[in-house]
């Protein structure tokens, strides 16, 4: 799978767009931000048949309660990768579950930013470094090779 052309402008150019808005369950709630992404990078939905959709709380939590987060991203087509090797363009994986049984989900921007939401913040841009102790961190195999070359 390879990510679009400008894939990694074209990430800054989103994240440009949404940073500010609100928190809304199936648009801008942390996991549908970064499916968004995703859909930026390559193009396509490559969450679809790996993870649910849903427009509200109730949805959100039931596609959760159905998935195996890390084994979706693997399906996907995500590797694992060391904290300290995490970049733009990479998900980053929390570790605690919230109110909800939810895991936070971040994707990596360039400088070590990562964009993701709360319902209280709405979008956000935090430093990749204040994700909470851990968290996994996944890269989709279409630009793994880069970073070695």
């Amino acid at each position: 799978m390879e990510p679009v052309e400008n894939w990694d402008s074209r990430l800054v150019e989103l994240a440009r767009e949404v940073v500010g808005e609100p928190f809304e369950w199936g648009v801008t709630d942390c996991a549908s931000l970064v499916r968004r992404a995703l859909k930026v990078m390559y193009g396509r939905d490559v969450w679809k048949g790996h993870v649910g959709e849903w427009k509200t709380l109730r949805g959100a939590v039931g596609v959760n309660g159905r998935t195996d987060r890390q084994e979706a991203l693997r399906s996907s087509g995500a590797v694992e990768v060391a904290k300290s090797y995490a970049w733009s363009g990479d998900v980053a994986l929390g570790a605690s579950e919230d109110d909800h049984g939810m895991l936070q989900v971040a994707v990596l921007l360039p400088t070590r930013k990562a964009m993701t939401s709360t319902p209280r913040d709405g979008v956000v841009i935090v430093d990749k470094l204040s994700l909470a102790e851990g968290t996994t961190f996944w890269r989709y195999a279409s630009h793994s090779d880069e970073e070695t070359d």
